[in-house]
């Protein structure tokens, strides 16, 4: 990325990320070091962990920004004066979403030969939704009990995933997230 005189750009996790990628689609995941996607973006390695805690972190812009949006959506539907079931606030999210939302590093993940790392950074974030699925299931029907709305919660978080990876995988003819969770969801009683 060439860097052009004037004001320097002010950093970001995007900048960062779209020289990660480029330099993992050319050196690999493990040959490419913070250091050099640093300096490749125009930036110093400080900089580069103003945003990240980790190489690894940078597959995740994308999906923590579609977790934020859905979080949002949670807590907005939670507080209507009849919140819908969990499923149909998912599927209608999901409806949302087209191919071009598939975050690059997820559907690249075999080619950068870094799966280990991805499985490991994105620990966090299945946790995080499985802990909005359920305070969402507690806000809606306080009457159940906290250990039913876990259950609940984890079997949407896994067939969430599910659906996921199975519509990433599919390529070009994956058709919908929303039709790929809805099979799953339909397990799940509302």
């Amino acid at each position: 990325m060439p860097i052009s005189p004037g004001r320097p750009r002010r950093a970001s996790p995007e900048l960062l990320q779209e020289a990660a990628f480029e330099l993992f689609q050319l050196r690999g995941y493990r040959k490419t070091s913070v250091e050099l996607i640093a300096k490749t973006a125009g930036f110093s390695r400080a900089t580069f962990f103003n945003f990240f805690s980790s190489k690894a972190e940078l597959f995740w812009v994308e999906t923590d920004a579609l977790i934020a949006s859905l979080d949002e959506t949670l807590e907005e539907q939670a507080r209507e004066s009849d919140p819908p079931p969990l499923k149909t606030v998912l599927l209608d999210f999901a409806g949302g979403l087209g191919a071009s939302s598939i975050p690059w590093a997820l559907q690249h993940y075999r080619l950068l030969e870094a799966a280990d790392d991805l499985v490991a950074s994105g620990a966090g974030r299945v946790l995080r939704l499985n802990r909005a699925f359920q305070v969402y299931l507690e806000e809606r029907d306080p009457e159940s009990s906290r250990d039913a709305h876990a259950a609940r919660a984890a079997a949407t978080t896994a067939l969430l995933l599910t659906a996921l990876s199975a519509w990433i995988d599919a390529g070009v003819v994956r058709g919908t997230l929303a039709e790929r969770l809805a099979d799953g969801l339909a397990l799940i009683s509302d």
